[in-house]
């Protein structure tokens, strides 16, 4: 689930055609004359090029209600909190919509909203379109039962972990057999959205386990019963299922995933992992090319080094050129290769700390930089601060400077410093500019956290390992230029 969080709070980092909308999302809540309340939205085409279907807005709720207009040409994901509580969570991070809805959203009191948010069983949901949400909410709410008997995860078994899973997939297929309401291209979406959420935690614990019976208990309930086959659907792959099925070919290609990097797989092995990819789908090029692509890009955007080029040369020598992503990747690449080539010259920054005193890449000159890019809520970002305290601490009386660079807004920015920023660096913010700061666009940053290393003269210095894995590799690196 945490990669879905992640998922849906990073759709402000980048932009989606809005204009006077075809669609109508209504938001009614009751309200306290006293009570601020905040809406905003997240949207996702997912459509349209990689990493580019997306939009944001925000309203404030008067006399109990907002309404969201937005410009959809396609089936696309929406994603609903209020007061940074999610609506449709426990449940789902993100419901789907149709171009022409027109959905009333009828939430409880603010006060009902509990951790994440409200739960998608206390919202009703009307209006043109709604059939298809509420098919998906049946089905969850139907599946809470079983969450509800499950102890703890930590304390649930392997066995125990596929045999309740298992249990979950059937409510989705009884519903999904018995529940006509929605045409069966709807039903298929809905179904694979399910299962890919359902089956998240099943994965990451098998990609991690050294059990015995791992190998008997995938045959047994997903290979057997053949559960991937909805992710192979036509339409399917650009919604859900990308995750799903990289983790499949790893437990089909490895007696003992674990061994080889668990469910880090994917990063510790990049080419492995793109074989893989296109070796076990060398007959369905549509949903190869797209998980390529998608992988190479996140690669690219993430990291550049020359594993990097060597993963986008794979990716040149075996997709088809013709696939829809293929241009997209390619220019990203060239963009990114550009700008991050070791020994270019970083971005000549001029941003502000809370006191209004502006600070500029000039004013560093002679220092090592570490450079981390974060947002207030990025799962991520609060994993990496306790690193990153760790290597300031080793690091301390050296010729370097932290810098932390937020993209909120000015307040949520400020809340958010020490909790998803290291305290002890210089903090900088993108000064109400948000993702839309010409130096987030130049650098074409779209996930957190993102490091990045300078050199005493200000030039670009190779992508570092991860220090929340790779802490001691991390600070060999800097000592290596200070």
């Amino acid at each position: 689930m945490k990669n879905v969080i992640i998922i849906f709070i990073n759709l402000i980092y980048s932009f989606f055609a809005f204009s006077q909308g075809n669609t109508k999302i209504t938001l009614k809540i009751p309200q306290l004359d006293t009570e601020k309340l905040e809406a905003q939205i997240f949207v996702e085409n997912p459509m349209l090029p990689i990493n580019t279907g997306f939009y944001q807005d925000t309203l404030e709720i008067k006399n109990g209600q907002c309404q969201f207009l937005i410009d959809i040409h396609d089936m696309s994901f929406i994603s609903l909190t209020l007061n940074e509580k999610f609506i449709t969570f426990p449940g789902f991070y993100s419901v789907l919509v149709a171009p022409g809805d027109n959905l009333i959203f009828e939430l409880p009191a603010i006060s009902e909203a509990k951790g994440y948010g409200f739960g998608i069983d206390l919202i009703k949901i009307s209006g043109k379109g709604s059939e298809k949400i509420n098919l998906a909410k049946k089905m969850m709410v139907n599946c809470f039962r079983i969450f509800n008997t499950d102890p703890d995860y930590q304390k649930q078994s392997l066995s125990y972990i596929y045999e309740t899973t298992d249990k979950k997939l059937n409510v989705v297929d009884s519903i999904y057999n018995s529940d006509k309401s929605v045409k069966k291209d709807i039903r298929d979406l809905t179904k694979a959205l399910l299962y890919g959420d359902l089956m998240v935690s099943l994965y990451r614990s098998s990609l991690r386990s050294e059990n015995d019976s791992l190998r008997s208990l995938f045959t047994q309930y997903i290979i057997k019963k053949k559960r991937m086959d909805i992710f192979y659907k036509k339409g399917i792959i650009n919604y859900s299922g990308s995750g799903s099925i990289g983790s499949y070919f790893i437990l089909s290609a490895y007696k003992n995933p674990a061994t080889m990097g668990g469910d880090d797989f994917s990063k510790k092995h990049i080419l492995e992992y793109a074989q893989l990819i296109n070796i076990g789908l060398k007959d369905d090029a549509e949903i190869r090319d797209y998980l390529l692509s998608k992988f190479v890009k996140d690669r690219i955007l993430n990291k550049f080094d020359d594993e990097t080029k060597n993963l986008y040369q794979f990716y040149i020598d075996h997709v088809d050129f013709n696939n829809p992503n293929y241009k997209n990747v390619v220019e990203t690449y060239e963009e990114i290769e550009r700008k991050f080539a070791v020994g270019k010259p970083f971005y000549n920054f001029s941003l502000p700390d809370s006191t209004g005193k502006y600070f500029s890449l000039k004013d560093f000159k002679g220092k090592v930089l570490i450079i981390d890019f974060w947002y207030n809520g990025c799962g991520g970002c609060k994993l990496i601060v306790p690193a990153l305290k760790d290597v300031e601490n080793e690091l301390t009386g050296s010729n370097i400077q932290f810098i932390s660079i937020g993209i909120d807004s000015r307040d949520y920015w400020l809340k958010g410093i020490g909790k998803y920023s290291n305290e002890g660096s210089l903090q900088l913010y993108t000064n109400e500019e948000t993702d839309k700061h010409p130096m987030i666009k130049y650098l074409n940053i779209h996930s957190y956290p993102r490091l990045i290393i300078v050199d005493k003269e200000g030039n670009i210095l190779p992508a570092p390992p991860d220090p929340r894995s790779n802490r001691k590799e991390f600070v060999k690196l800097i000592q290596t230029y200070l």
